[in-house]
């Protein structure tokens, strides 16, 4: 009798332990290093967006997962190549003269702005981006004489990176290049 009574402690010590180290192994949640992510709890459906996870593993709980954003460059590109994110953009300068614009624009997300890009924009933030650099590269490009771009390139693309990453701080990002 014993050593039915030790046999079933044994057995139900091991489903115990089996069960424990199930748990550990789905409170543990990860971010990839070339992303930022910010936790969601299932059961509550809240975002805590204070706190930002870089990459590494994380002791999150078992109804806890990421939701990620890159922390990397992101490339967005206004071409006619496949991939692209939008098309070139046809403007107009300072004389009325039309201008078609094809570019590629980087930019990186700001780690400490994750939680408020995540509350005012979700995961939609690039089709916002879009059209905020859509309108300030209308809206620079409309200052600039015909031959701007042809006398001086480099000063021009300048400006209008300056521009844009100027709207795009305001929406928690910053454009790199141009």
């Amino acid at each position: 009798m014993a050593n039915q009574s030790t046999v079933c402690c044994i057995g139900c010590s091991i489903c115990l332990l089996l069960v424990a180290l199930i748990l550990v192994l789905v409170s543990i949640g990860t971010v990839e290093p070339i992303e930022y992510g910010i936790a969601y709890n299932a059961i509550t459906k809240k975002v805590d967006t204070d706190a930002v996870y870089p990459g590494g593993w994380y002791f999150i709980g078992p109804t806890t997962s990421f939701i990620t954003y890159p922390s990397t460059y992101i490339n967005l590109d206004f071409t006619h190549y496949p991939g692209a994110q939008a098309q070139p953009l046809t403007v107009k300068d300072k004389g009325g003269q039309d201008i078609v614009l094809s570019m590629s624009i980087q930019y990186k997300l700001q780690e400490e702005n994750i939680g408020k890009l995540y509350s005012e924009y979700q995961k939609t933030y690039e089709t916002n981006y879009i059209n905020f650099i859509d309108s300030v590269v209308r809206k620079e490009v409309g200052k600039f004489n015909s031959t701007a771009f042809w006398t001086d390139r480099q000063a021009s693309g300048n400006i209008l990176r300056a521009a844009i990453d100027e709207r795009l701080s305001q929406t928690y990002a910053n454009c790199n290049n141009l």
